[in-house]
């Protein structure tokens, strides 16, 4: 599990990080919490008051509010009560799916995951992604330089009906560990299976690029994409949630 969260840091890289005391503090200007959050580097047992005014500085330092990410598998309840005490809210429950790429139930492992149009370069990406998502563009070019920053290979990924993309996301190598990113389906297109033919081709592309497993980050109320996920193999592996300054 130490393993993938590495792997989760390096393809989805903060533009600053930090680390205090068993915590890798990230930094990305507020785009996104996942990269502007405080991780629990080692099993964490207790969270003192004092520990957490002195992070809470260092985000408030960069004009940041203080966010604390949660893992399940190196974070006791005392650290989450503690943050409660101090008003800190509970968000966002997410869980981290696994699957071995040699065992998944992927039915897309063959040459065409490399076909014309299906991966393109970072910008257009992006910008697919910024109209899918309907993200507001104001995070665009916090998005892209994290982007750029990725160190591993990157397939920046997209489906097309004619010549319209419907479906895009982004794939990560990080060692043996492919991270799928990004993953959105134009509304007018969604219950098409498309996600999953793109999830497949992704699949497809890191098992030639050396990956052994794939992970992933799903909401945990997110019960769609989590039975796509499920009929390409994957499986619950852990959790985590946010912890937000009041």
């Amino acid at each position: 599990m130490h393993t993938i969260e590495q792997a989760a840091f390096a393809a989805w890289p903060a533009l600053e990080q930090q680390d205090c005391g068993g915590w890798r503090l990230r930094f990305s200007e507020g785009y996104t919490k996942r990269a502007n959050s405080a991780n629990a580097l080692v099993r964490i047992t207790s969270l003192p008051e004092t520990q957490i005014k002195h992070i809470e500085a260092i985000f408030h330092a960069r004009k940041l509010k203080p966010i604390f990410r949660l893992a399940s598998f190196c974070t006791s309840p005392e650290v989450d009560q503690s943050l409660e005490k101090q008003g800190y809210q509970f968000a966002d429950l997410s869980l981290v799916m696994t699957v071995n790429l040699a065992e998944s139930r992927n039915n897309d492992m063959g040459d065409d995951a490399h076909e014309q149009g299906f991966l393109i370069e970072v910008k257009p990406w992006l910008s697919a992604f910024q109209e899918l998502s309907g993200y507001e563009a104001v995070g665009q070019k916090i998005h892209l330089r994290m982007l750029q920053a990725i160190q591993g290979q990157c397939a920046f990924a997209v489906l097309r009906e004619s010549s319209q993309i419907v479906c895009c996301g982004l794939g990560v190598i990080t060692g043996t560990q492919l991270g799928l990113f990004d993953v959105v389906t134009h509304p007018d297109f969604r219950g098409r299976g498309l996600a999953q033919q793109l999830c497949s081709k992704l699949m497809a592309w890191g098992k030639s690029g050396g990956a052994s497993d794939a992970y992933l980050q799903v909401v945990a109320a997110n019960a769609t994409a989590i039975r796509v996920y499920e009929k390409l193999g994957f499986s619950r592996c852990y959790h985590y949630w946010y912890r937000l300054h009041p």
